[in-house]
């Protein structure tokens, strides 16, 4: 607390036994008025100068002097006897008080934040031991240890916050108007950019193409094309059956000149290719419609996920080409591309259409997607209603999503610097046969207490009722991405922001 003024006023004045004047006295200053006081020595003066005692002017007047800490009412003596003297800042104090211009002056706020539930900026509730909880949030005590320091490394310029994204359909953005920008992944991170740093547009997958994710949503592809969401494609593309590498999966062509283009940003260009045993085609990049840089791939023995990194970059946008220049028996496997700055936020987006938990775990592919082959400072687990769809029991799914997150956090020499967010969807219509989401739900918060993770519930936040998010437009349109439909499950434009701006809130917490 600070010190207290006193004197300095018309009524403060160092008088006699007959009531005169006294100028140039000496007096005293006590902390109460009878025989057992204490003289108290800690004055000073208005510019902090100690004291000691007290000394009139030349008018007999007592000058402005500072008390002793948490001091209120003193007693001074001149000669005359003890008398009263009050603070002269009362007001000023009470200003402060009521206008909140010193925080906490009293320690009543601290009281209250360790003894009740109290409410914080992203809307949920924050509990005296230091979990938030509330209506479809739940944050550990510990939680953002690891991710916290990160990012506010990434906001100094100092170094990157990395995030990693794991998921089903709803992360790779359906049915948003644009699969990079407008799903809730594109959207954290652009969120999240703006205030701390830009670290450039990360990992996307070859399948975020019209060959990998080709099905019954013809009018959805023909528009994520147009609005340059998906990677462009010439000649003849696959996806591949094998189990390797970051993300969805892989595409791969043995068509000489096939090639694919991506969009992205960043100074550092890495492209994502397999090798393996023999008949692997040479193939070329070309960055800014530059010249073809020809890159022969090892024939490592085994499946082998490779990395071409391209340093030295703008730290703007590029388009990259990768084409097939072998020949024809020859085949050429692409993974992905990924893009980044020195520093700021850089979220990869490893999510796949239909995802199960299942299809993260094969040796080539879990230590890719926040292991230790491609980690993370925070994992964002989006669980996949395809499990429930699919009717995986909900203990063989609890133990490979363990599986999973025991290899992001101790998977080769990964020592547990990864903190982690569960994302519970919104269900929505999308488990009306067997009713068992709620086993999920269940089983994820177990998992949360395991894993010290935090939990966003959007199936919660919805009031765990589809006509809800129907009446938002949230549900998707998969004839009109973006727009508003009747989806069972998966979201439109709206849908992917509110989710993105819950998800943001907290990262930013």
């Amino acid at each position: 607390m600070a010190r207290n003024q006193y004197g300095g006023t018309a009524a403060d004045v160092a008088e006699d036994v007959t009531g005169a004047r006294v100028p140039g006295a000496m007096g005293t200053v006590w902390d109460g008025p009878g025989s057992g006081a204490n003289q108290l020595t800690d004055l000073t003066d208005m510019d902090g100068n100690a004291m000691g005692q007290l000394v009139a002017d030349d008018q007999g007047m007592i000058p402005a002097f500072l008390g002793p800490d948490e001091a209120e009412v003193l007693w001074v003596d001149f000669g005359g006897g003890r008398v009263a003297i009050t603070p002269v800042d009362v007001g000023s104090r009470l200003r402060n008080h009521v206008e909140n211009l010193t925080p906490d002056a009293h320690g009543d706020r601290a009281y209250a934040n360790a003894t009740f539930v109290k409410l914080v900026d992203a809307a949920w509730l924050v509990t005296p031991n230091g979990r938030a909880t509330g209506k479809g949030v739940y944050v550990p005590r510990q939680w953002g240890e690891f991710w916290r320091p990160a990012r506010a490394a990434a906001r100094a310029g100092t170094g990157k916050a990395r995030i990693a994204v794991i998921g089903g359909s709803s992360a790779v953005g359906f049915y948003a108007s644009n699969l990079v920008t407008r799903s809730w992944p594109g959207v954290v991170a652009t969120a999240l950019q703006a205030d701390n740093g830009d670290g450039g547009s990360g990992f996307v997958s070859a399948l975020f193409s019209a060959t990998g994710i080709q099905g019954n949503d013809a009018a959805a592809v023909n528009q994520w094309n147009t609005s340059g969401g998906l990677a462009s494609q010439t000649g003849t593309w696959a996806i591949g059956g094998l189990q390797a590498g970051p993300g969805w999966g892989y595409l791969y062509t043995s068509t000489t000149g096939s090639s694919m283009t991506w969009t992205v940003r960043g100074s550092t260009l890495t492209v994502y290719t397999l090798g393996g045993d023999g008949g692997r085609a040479p193939w070329a990049y070309s960055i800014d419609g530059g010249p073809d840089v020809v890159v022969t791939d090892s024939t490592t023995t085994g499946l082998t996920v490779l990395r071409t990194t391209v340093p030295g970059l703008s730290a703007g946008t590029h388009t990259v080409r990768v084409r097939h220049t072998g020949t024809g028996s020859q085949y050429l496997s692409v993974c992905g591309v990924s893009a980044e700055n020195n520093s700021g936020v850089v979220l990869n987006n490893f999510g796949k259409k239909n995802a199960n938990a299942s299809q993260y775990l094969p040796v080539g592919k879990v230590g890719w997607n926040g292991g230790t082959n491609y980690p993370a400072d925070i994992l964002i687990y989006g669980i996949s209603p395809q499990d429930v769809i699919d009717g995986v029991a909900v203990d063989t799914w609890a133990s490979q999503v363990r599986q999973h997150l025991s290899q992001v956090k101790d998977g080769g020499s990964n020592v547990g610097t990864t903190d982690v967010v569960f994302v519970l969807p919104h269900i929505g219509r999308a488990d009306t046969q067997g009713h068992r989401f709620q086993d999920f739900t269940d089983r994820t918060y177990a998992l949360a207490s395991t894993f010290e993770a935090a939990v966003v519930d959007i199936w919660n936040l919805g009031r765990n009722s589809w006509n809800f998010f129907n009446s938002l437009g949230y549900w998707g349109n998969p004839s009109a991405p973006g727009t508003a439909g009747t989806d069972d499950a998966l979201l439109s434009d709206a849908g992917h922001s509110y989710m993105a701006g819950v998800l943001a809130s907290l990262l930013n917490s």
